[in-house]
């Protein structure tokens, strides 16, 4: 096998030793995969942020078994002058940051004059980013890594699904617009647009469009895997595994990019 046919992976045991990485939504799915990437490659802290606070302090024992030393906040991104006041506490404790994954998300379904439920959503999926990586800049290192985890719909549009798409939309162009802006200290931003992701919140999402049509959920699920070219979801550590290539060192060119991750669900779009 010659260097252009290994496959693309996170970081390798060691890579990134030394470094302190943030993760929001870090209590389950794609962010608690993320954070035990991080620490199995050599990550020696971790800033963990989650509005659950139990399942956030068994990612954290998790983490910390690994050999990281872990700073778990338990802060609802809504809350931003708390999410502020707790994360610049930590990052003081912590020194110099040098990889920030911007990970929470809800994806509560909204009808086109829901405006309640359109609030929310925009709130934690984007006001909660912005405010989380505007206090994290000051921490991070020249030649550091953001990455900021986005949706298949935030190319695409989805029933019931207009505040969601809207967030995820627009953090595609806060992607883009922010690796512009960071671009002379040599860090870079780039999105990660994960498809259908066997993660808790997925299941809990297909349970309840499920019980609004009177639908069985381990029917809608074999029909979602159908409609998948490689005929199966795509696993949470997958998407881990981009998450953490592109915050290593062998991502330092690629900037401004959204990169998929869906099974080719999207067939390219």
């Amino acid at each position: 096998m010659n260097a252009l046919d290994t496959p693309v992976t996170g970081p390798a045991a060691g890579e990134l030793a030394g470094r302190t990485a943030v993760v929001t939504g870090a209590a389950q799915g794609i962010g608690r995969e993320v954070a035990l990437l991080l620490a199995e490659s050599g990550a020696a802290r971790l800033l963990l942020l989650d509005r659950d606070a139990d399942q956030l302090a068994t990612v954290a024992k998790e983490v910390q078994e690994l050999g990281a030393q872990v700073t778990p906040l338990a802060v609802d991104l809504r809350e931003r002058a708390a999410v502020r006041g707790a994360l610049r506490t930590a990052l003081r404790a912590a020194g110099p940051l040098h990889v920030l994954v911007n990970n929470a998300g809800v994806a509560d379904e909204n009808g086109p004059d829901d405006e309640e439920t359109w609030l929310r959503v925009l709130d934690v999926n984007l006001h909660g980013t912005f405010a989380v990586t505007a206090t994290c800049l000051e921490h991070l290192v020249d030649g550091g890594r953001i990455v900021n985890v986005s949706s298949i719909l935030g190319k695409a549009g989805k029933m019931r699904n207009t505040a969601y798409c809207a967030s995820k939309h627009g953090l595609i162009g806060y992607t883009k617009g922010l690796a512009l802006d960071l671009a002379a200290r040599g860090i870079t931003v780039n999105a990660v647009l994960p498809g259908w992701i066997d993660t808790p919140m997925l299941r809990r999402e297909l349970a309840a469009s499920a019980a609004e049509i009177g639908a069985d959920p381990a029917r809608m699920l074999r029909q979602a895997r159908k409609s998948i070219p490689l005929r199966r979801l795509v696993e949470a550590r997958e998407a881990a595994e981009l998450i953490g290539f592109l915050a290593s060192d062998r991502a330092a060119a690629i900037t401004a990019q959204s990169l998929t991750v869906d099974g080719g669900y999207t067939r390219g779009m």
